[in-house]
């Protein structure tokens, strides 16, 4: 250790002056030898020889001398990084142009890894987060549906996997008492919920098992965000009370700042098992989900295994209609980020990809500069250069020239990061979140080292077939000869033929999701979207308590929405087209054999006024609307969807026949159809109108309503008057919202159109590169056939047979990466059938189209080379040979 600090301080210290100090020391120990062999007798140039000869190699010696004090592999190391760095000074062009192909495709990987660690990868910010597993029940048709407060109990009392279970749901209350009413959104949990999450109080307390019991004091626990942005950061907001759905509420705590658990924020808690029933039924389900934290060593499979035990258990002592009903278990990483999972992974994909377009460039304008480099490599050989020196030599500075283009990579990620946080759908989990932190650099020093190691092995495989000796004798600037020009040029057209294939795989990937895009931005709509006003409420149950008192209030508000100036007409509906899923249960048909328990169908149901399908111009194919007559009371009734009539009725009239909700196993009543409706698509504008029953509101009584206003004009002018008219009829009733119609229904392709522009513009950026990549071959392929070129003019070739030769050699290049590329998009097609919609992943057309484009854009990269070598000068070029 001594002696490495040693040579250490005098690197640092003496760098400069230690070859002097050697040179006189050298010196000085040969004098004083020469001095004793003339003391011995011998001559002045006896005495001098001799000393010579005794000594040594002087230059040798030195060389020894210093590495014993220097260290040689390090000073090595620095000679190549300064050889390098004056190699981009002599080729500014050439580097500028590798450096910005490297950070382009190393930017471009390190935002989108960014964005795959945060919402991925990124552990989830709570205690032992890699144990949290979400719980739901499954059938044979569906999993992950919401638990029964019985089921949940006994899963919580007689598991054997779970170290701790907890229950929560989501639903929205009316906070008045202050200043304007509020709809605020309640978080309902057990007290176990704050446990699994870690939560602390940064006021007052949480509340324990003691606030769950039955006649318990109702209390809330408030979000730190909801203390501060709605209540202002009220000092004395323990002990206040909260008014919420007309009923008291004593705040005991806020909750610490940075929990944020439901996808869509919560304003407070609430017991979850104070709003449950004293004798609940097993089947009887509402919105409930679990989580559950895993015991050690156990896995989601044993546990959900073991969930079935005791299902099987209860399906013996307590049968029932959901006999079949089994546990549903995954990872609540996994749950999470299951809608995004696969969209992230295949643009992860594809802009890896781009990165290999960009590194096989590069590895072929570094192949031509090696060729260029010919002479200098053999003078470098000659004196004393060995292929290992040499081949280090070109990997540090192909090490250079990435680490310089992964440097303006990581800057130009930042920039990327920004736009894609900007741009990205809102409902993307933890995307704000992303930032450029020390793992996603590392990620980027770690491609950035291996892209550098890729590039730099093409002029290493080459070398390997270098003849150093013939450049040095016939004055030839090839350094690699006949065969090893052969062998680089056949490296280069296979890093061009995968170029090409790889970018027709991302232009078709990118055709389809923009095609899926058109069609569903274009597909039918069932109904006229335009001129058209959403207004969201839910009466709290406390003003509105009855049925009736709901009824009166909707007919009352429809009746002056549809009289305010400007509005044509009014309708009021449970969930609204592209609405999402608000609610689906089993059904039957009468009349039909009942099904299997595990085969009863499901549908969606729905609530709607009779102005509805008018309001929305949805035409009845079949039949009539509700109307007035259709009241309580009354013979229940219900509309069908096409796709419903379909599937039950293909060739048959479904007017009169009767369904059973619940289907013939759980009670529930009878409705008559008395029309069918045309198809809207509930789940959105990309995806296919499921089979739907239309139920009155008068029959199916809701708290929840969505008011569709249809106008004459600009529909954004009569949001003003239709809040102030909810306001004259109830001054306390919050609105959800109220809003253009059109612009939520626009907002729900927001992730399509997310997903379909960065697969856009990494097709482009991969179709410029490939061009370029084309280019670059044919002109390097020309300037070694100028003089072949030049003996076929002076022999009675053409313009039009040289145009031919070098483009058939073009055209074969090109065909060959379309036929690579085509087989690639074809297998991979498989991966993105769950992402199209309207248009076959396996599209003939789109392929066709996506070969095409590359085709033409290939043309365009060999059309440039291909002219120029028509143009060659035979006179000139044989006089020089």
């Amino acid at each position: 250790m001594r002696e490495w600090w040693s040579k250490l301080g005098a690197l640092v210290t003496r760098r400069r002056g230690l070859a002097a100090e050697l040179d006189e020391e050298m010196a000085a120990h040969i004098a004083l030898e020469i001095d004793e062999n003339i003391a011995r007798g011998m001559t002045p140039e006896a005495a001098r020889a001799a000393a010579r000869r005794h000594f040594g190699n002087v230059t040798l010696t030195a060389e020894l001398a210093r590495q014993a004090w220097s260290f040689p592999t390090f000073e090595s190391l620095l000679q190549d990084l300064r050889y390098g760095l004056r190699g981009i000074r002599r080729a500014p062009g050439f580097s500028l142009v590798v450096i910005l192909t490297l950070a382009l495709g190393i930017g471009a990987n390190t935002a989108i890894f960014s964005v795959i660690y945060s919402v991925l990868l990124r552990p989830l910010p709570y205690p032992h987060a890699d144990r949290l597993v979400w719980l739901g029940e499954s059938t044979a048709k569906s999993e992950g549906i919401s638990v029964t407060w019985v089921n949940y109990g006994h899963w919580r009392d007689d598991n054997h996997s779970f170290g701790e279970l907890a229950a929560f749901e989501r639903t929205h209350l009316t906070l008045t008492g202050r200043d304007e009413p509020l709809l605020t959104r309640a978080g309902l949990v057990t007290s176990s919920f704050f446990r699994l999450l870690g939560m602390r109080p940064e006021a007052g307390r949480l509340w324990s098992e003691s606030d769950e019991r039955p006649g318990a004091p109702k209390t809330v626990v408030l979000s730190h965000t909801f203390w501060s942005d709605r209540l202002g950061h009220e000092p004395r907001v323990l002990g206040s009370t909260l008014q919420l759905d007309g009923e008291p509420y004593s705040v005991i705590g806020v909750a610490a700042p940075g929990y944020q658990f439901f996808t869509k924020p919560v304003d407070y808690y609430l017991p979850l098992a104070l709003s449950k029933s004293a004798r609940p039924s097993r089947g009887q389900h509402g919105s409930i989900r679990a989580l559950g934290r895993l015991r050690p060593g156990v896995t989601p499979a044993a546990a959900q295994a073991d969930l079935d035990r005791i299902m099987l258990h209860l399906a013996e002592a307590d049968p029932g209609p959901e006999n079949d009903h089994r546990a549903y278990a995954t990872l609540l990483a996994d749950y999470l980020t299951r809608e995004f999972k696969l969209t992230l992974l295949i643009l992860m994909a594809a802009v890896g990809l781009v990165l290999a377009i960009a590194c096989a460039n590069v590895a072929s304008l570094v192949l031509a500069r090696s060729t260029a480099r010919a002479r200098e490599m053999a003078i470098r050989a000659a004196i004393g250069g060995g292929r290992a020196r040499l081949a280090r030599q070109l990997l540090t500075e192909n090490l250079l020239l990435a680490a310089l283009g992964g440097s303006a990579g990581l800057v130009l990620a930042h920039w990327c990061l920004r736009a894609l946080i900007g741009m990205g759908p809102r409902d993307i989990p933890r995307l704000a979140e992303t930032a450029l932190d020390w793992q996603v650099l590392l990620f980027g020093s770690a491609t950035t080292i291996l892209t550098g190691i890729v590039v730099g092995l093409a002029p290493l495989w080459t070398l390997r077939k270098v003849d150093l000796i013939a450049p040095l004798k016939d004055g030839s600037r090839s350094v690699i000869g006949a065969s090893g020009a052969r062998g680089g040029q056949s490296l280069r057209s296979v890093l061009v033929v995968a170029e090409i294939g790889i970018t027709l795989l991302l232009v078709f990937t990118s055709a389809l999701l923009l095609h899926s895009l058109i069609a569903a931005q274009t597909a039918p709509l069932g109904f006229d979207p335009r001129r058209l006003v959403a207004l969201e409420l839910v009466l709290p149950s406390a003003s509105y308590p009855s049925d009736e008192s709901r009824g009166a209030f909707r007919d009352r508000l429809t009746e002056d929405l549809r009289h305010l100036p400007g509005a044509v007409a009014a309708g009021a509906v449970y969930c609204p087209p592209s609405g999402g899923d608000c609610g689906d249960w089993f059904y039957s048909i009468v009349d039909q054999p009942a099904p299997p328990p595990g085969e009863v169908p499901v549908s969606l149901f729905n609530m709607a006024d009779p102005t509805y399908f008018r309001t929305m111009h949805i035409p009845l194919r079949l039949g009539r609307g509700f109307a007035d007559a259709d009241r309580p009371g009354a013979p229940r009734v219900a509309i069908v969807n096409e796709a419903f009539a379909r599937k039950h009725w293909p060739a048959e009239s479904a007017l009169g026949r009767r369904i059973k909700s619940g289907g013939p196993y759980i009670a529930g009543p009878t409705y008559q159809i008395v029309g069918v409706a045309g198809n809207v698509s509930q789940m959105g504008l990309d995806t296919e109108p499921l089979p739907e029953i239309f139920l009155p509101f008068s029959q199916a009584p809701s708290a929840a309503m969505v008011v569709m206003i249809r106008t004459s004009g600009d529909p954004a002018s009569l949001i003003s008057a239709a809040r102030h008219r909810v306001r004259e009829i109830d001054r306390n009733l919050p609105i959800q919202s109220l809003q253009v119609f059109e612009k939520s229904l626009v907002a729900t392709l927001e992730r399509r159109r997310f997903s379909t522009l960065l697969q856009l513009l990494f097709a482009a950026l991969a179709i410029i590169l490939a061009a370029v990549g084309v280019f670059g071959l044919l002109s390097y392929w020309v300037n070694l056939r100028e003089n072949e070129i030049a003996i076929r003019m002076a022999l009675g070739a053409r313009g039009t047979a040289i145009l031919s030769w070098v483009g058939a050699q073009a055209l074969r290049l090109i065909a060959a990466g379309v036929a690579l590329g085509a087989i690639s998009a074809w297998a991979a097609s498989h991966w993105l059938q769950s992402l199209v919609f309207g248009v076959s992943a396996r599209s003939p057309a789109t392929m066709a189209a996506a070969a095409l484009a590359v085709i033409a854009t290939a043309g365009l990269g060999a059309a440039l080379p291909t002219w120029r070598a028509t143009r060659v000068d035979a006179v000139r070029k044989l006089h020089e040979a």
